[in-house]
């Protein structure tokens, strides 16, 4: 359980070396304006939300969502609180320049009870021993997602060399086709030609044939 959390809430924390510090925002929850903790991660949000489910599932949890928000329900981890609480975590891009920039948002509060905060455990607002581990997580999903992207690329390269390497089995055999043709035409040139040259034998031995019209 203890695990579970200390990959989540370092993930949560995680940006980046230069970037470490939970800080507050105001953010809206059903209507509500509210203040939350929030934190910058130097991955897409896409990233960054996968790494957070798959971790939490791997403790039973599984986050039902709201415009945005997935919420963990029913958390009993020391490394969140003290007592059962909800989890609350919106993911989102910082802006449109920094695409590769998660801004995430979350609270706890009480189970089935948004309204009521419950107090973090003191490990959810450090980095100290969240961080390294956290990275580890992090870059090993984007590690997969380059991979998948790669084994993608590198399909599609195979299937274009392989596309190439039967063209030149075609073309191959287009240039002996036309290698057969050309011997063909060349024999049938000196045939053409012998033949050519008997019909002016021919059309000759009939002109000196002619006698002179009186």
């Amino acid at each position: 359980m203890k695990k579970i959390f200390f990959l989540l809430a370092g993930f949560l924390f995680f940006g980046s070396i230069a970037i470490g510090q939970v800080t507050e925002g105001v953010v809206e929850f059903n209507k509500v304006k509210r203040t939350v903790k929030q934190m910058e991660i130097n991955h897409e949000p896409e990233i960054v939300e996968k790494s957070i489910i798959s971790r939490m599932a791997k403790s039973g949890y599984k986050p039902s969502t709201s415009k945005g928000w997935m919420i963990f329900k029913g958390v009993n981890d020391p490394e969140i609180s003290d007592t059962p609480c909800d989890l609350h975590v919106k993911v989102e891009r910082k802006s449109r320049k920094e695409k590769d920039v998660s801004l995430v948002h979350f609270f706890i509060s009480k189970p089935d009870d948004h309204t009521t905060a419950v107090a973090m455990a003191g490990p959810m607002l450090t980095t100290e021993g969240f961080h390294g581990k956290i990275k580890e997580h992090s870059q090993s999903h984007q590690l997969e997602k380059d991979i998948l992207q790669q084994e993608d690329a590198t399909k599609k390269a195979q299937k274009k060399y392989d596309d190439l390497v039967k063209d030149q089995a075609s073309l191959e055999k287009k240039i002996r086709d036309l290698q057969s043709d050309l011997e063909s035409n060349i024999q049938k040139q000196e045939s053409q030609l012998k033949e050519l040259e008997n019909q002016k034998k021919v059309l000759e031995t009939l002109k000196q044939k002619r006698s002179p019209v009186n």
